[in-house]
């Protein structure tokens, strides 16, 4: 596929973005040497949101001590998440104008380069939401918005309204996808990639951006089927975490999957499932910047070896049967 691009962005794209999400200042100096490791490695994509405890804040930290490193990449921050899991309907435009303002000042930045409503409200007409946003647009604080856990319905409805009345559209949306296919939403209002979202990306030729490109782990054996038949197996350190995977990806079809990339990877020549996982991301017949976690340089290394993995169509079809 051809390099992508996002509307209204001249920052080149590199094949998976860094996620921030865990990042706090008391570990602040193992985030840089994740940060550093990326960047050096040619990552251009960095994600963090402000409901992310404190990303922004070690991003902001990072910045300051690598001056350089703000003009190499495409920073992605988001807003909107709301404490009922929604876009807040009081206060709206008040709302994003205070994080906006919050964001920038937290990241030692000027402008954010894509910025992302974190969670949709349906009971808000687009209109509302869009036209709320162009102001940060039209001030260069924003260069493109992006949508996150939005059904398509209304991204394109969103998107129409945009193009009928010369505001700015979503040039990127964030839903979550993965080789295991998640039976429920993780969390309250999480929006998966379906059928009609894929054929959308490939005639819109907008990026998707998922979160849990990994599937949180769940390629790395994180939970296994044991666990599923008797869960006093080996308890796990969050029992709560280790009941919801099993819950969310935890079926039959999945493990399947998992022990069929486990499979895939050795014939490839010692990849890893987690790596086969991320490769069969890379090749969609869309534009995609999975965002990725990792917590330390050799996952991190885990990450590029998969980016550089080749699938053959038959390898791709096999790994999502079930």
């Amino acid at each position: 596929m051809s390099p992508i691009q996002i509307t209204g962005i001249n920052t080149p794209i590199s094949p998976f973005a860094l996620g921030t999400a865990f990042y706090r200042m008391d570990d602040s100096a193992a985030c840089f040497e994740l940060l550093d490791a990326y960047v050096a490695a040619g990552g251009k994509v960095i994600d963090s949101a402000r409901s992310y405890g404190q990303s922004e804040d070690v991003l902001g930290a990072w910045f300051a001590v690598r001056p350089d490193a703000r003009d190499q990449v495409l920073l992605i921050t988001k807003c909107g998440h709301g404490p009922e899991w929604k876009l807040p309907e009081q206060n709206f435009a008040a709302g994003v104008q205070k994080e906006l303002a919050t964001s920038l000042d937290t990241l030692k930045t000027d402008v954010i380069d894509l910025y992302i409503l974190h969670r949709d409200n349906q009971e808000m007409p687009v209109s509302t939401i869009l036209e709320t946003l162009q102001p940060a647009i039209e001030s260069g604080q924003v260069l493109a918005l992006g949508a996150s856990n939005w059904e398509y319905r209304r991204v394109v409805e969103a998107n129409e309204y945009a193009e009928q009345h010369g505001l700015t559209g979503f040039a990127v949306v964030s839903n979550t996808l993965s080789l295991a296919q998640p039976a429920a939403a993780f969390y309250t209002g999480l929006v998966h990639l379906d059928p009609i979202g894929e054929r959308w990306h490939q005639e819109t030729g907008i990026p998707l951006l998922p979160w849990s490109s990994q599937a949180r782990g769940f390629f790395t054996g994180v939970v296994t089927p044991e666990m599923q038949d008797d869960p006093s197996i080996a308890m796990p350190e969050n029992p709560t975490f280790t009941s919801r995977m099993l819950k969310v990806y935890g079926t039959d079809d999945n493990f399947a999957r998992l022990e069929r990339a486990k499979d895939l990877g050795e014939r490839k020549g010692g990849y890893t499932a987690i790596e086969v996982a991320l490769a069969w991301l890379l090749h969609k017949p869309f534009p995609v910047i999975p965002v990725v976690g990792p917590r330390t340089v050799d996952e991190l290394e885990s990450c590029r070896r998969a980016s550089e993995l080749s699938l053959a169509e038959d390898e791709i079809r096999w790994l999502e049967e079930g």
